[in-house]
């Protein structure tokens, strides 16, 4: 098991928001698609380990911006036997910005998405205060090793 304090000297913390919209998530997508330019595509599932239950699944997709490597993820918040964070269950899903964001894309981003009506919120917050971080740096290292192979 990964521990939080082992990646925080390693990772720089990612940007993330948080999304309340009453669709399913290839909608959701398809919408952050349409409103930012993005080409977000169905990825594979993202996994959370749960005390005294089965993995939770939560669907994950990707979008890369190779240009300034940039990696961006929405992921369904609620899964299969629980919420992705725990600490943010009022969120459907969640927009998450890693790399170096020199330009500001990420705010970019969430000022676009605020304008689309089909979604309801969006909420940027500060990743530090998310309490159980290494469900996410598992799945960014087996997301990593999955591009890596599609490349090769």
């Amino acid at each position: 098991m990964l521990r939080n304090q082992d990646f925080n000297s390693v990772v720089k913390p990612p940007k993330i928001a948080g999304i309340k919209a009453n669709m399913p998530a290839y909608k959701v997508a398809w919408q952050i698609n349409n409103c930012y330019g993005m080409n977000f595509a169905l990825n594979l599932d993202w996994l959370k380990e749960v005390k005294d239950k089965p993995m939770s699944g939560h669907q994950h997709y990707f979008y890369q911006f190779e240009d300034v490597e940039l990696n961006w993820h929405l992921i369904n918040n609620k899964g299969s036997s629980a919420f992705f964070f725990q600490s943010r269950p009022m969120f459907d899903f969640l927009l998450v910005c890693d790399g170096d964001d020199i330009y500001n894309y990420f705010e970019k981003a969430v000022d676009s998405i605020r304008q689309n009506k089909f979604i309801d919120y969006i909420f940027p917050f500060d990743f530090e205060l998310v309490k159980s971080k290494a469900s996410y740096y598992q799945n960014i290292i087996r997301n990593k090793y999955f591009i890596e192979d599609l490349h090769v």
